[in-house]
């Protein structure tokens, strides 16, 4: 069973954000299988797959709310503050836990963030992503016509 699904989440109208978003739940996923398999069998070649695993997720989170925060920016989003106030809350979040981990050795609140997580996920995703979605998308249609004609 996943932590989740990308049938959970709103389909995005601008195909590169879908994308980022249904990489970004794999990745999820894996780390939650790893931080299972290292529950079950505390090896240090199974930590080392999950740190792997959460230092990917987080460099991917950083590079997608980048991109996202590059285009609302280029296409003047209305609502770029209150987004990128989201995403900064967020990482935030995940870099405190990963630096307690990485300080104490106890990466229990790092899987409990990374269990907790898909519920702001899924939220975030359906109530701010997919309107930026919209947004982004007849902006960069509208660009395009102009370009043209």
């Amino acid at each position: 069973m996943a932590l989740l699904y990308a049938e959970q989440v709103e389909y995005m109208d601008l195909d590169e954000m879908q994308e980022t978003h249904d990489e970004e739940i794999a990745i999820l996923n894996e780390v939650d299988k790893l931080a299972t398999y290292y529950m079950m069998d505390k090896t240090e070649s199974k930590l080392a797959a999950l740190e792997a695993k959460l230092d990917e997720y987080l460099a991917h989170v950083k590079v997608h709310f980048a991109n996202e925060e590059r285009l609302m920016n280029k296409y003047d989003f209305p609502a770029y503050e209150m987004h990128k106030m989201a995403h900064d809350i967020f990482l935030m979040d995940i870099s405190i836990a990963m630096k307690q981990w990485k300080h104490t050795g106890d990466i229990d609140k790092v899987i409990r963030f990374i269990r907790n997580s898909p519920e702001w996920i899924v939220m975030h995703i359906n109530t701010v992503d997919a309107p930026t979605s919209v947004y982004l998308s007849r902006k960069m249609a509208e660009e395009a016509k102009k370009d043209q004609g």
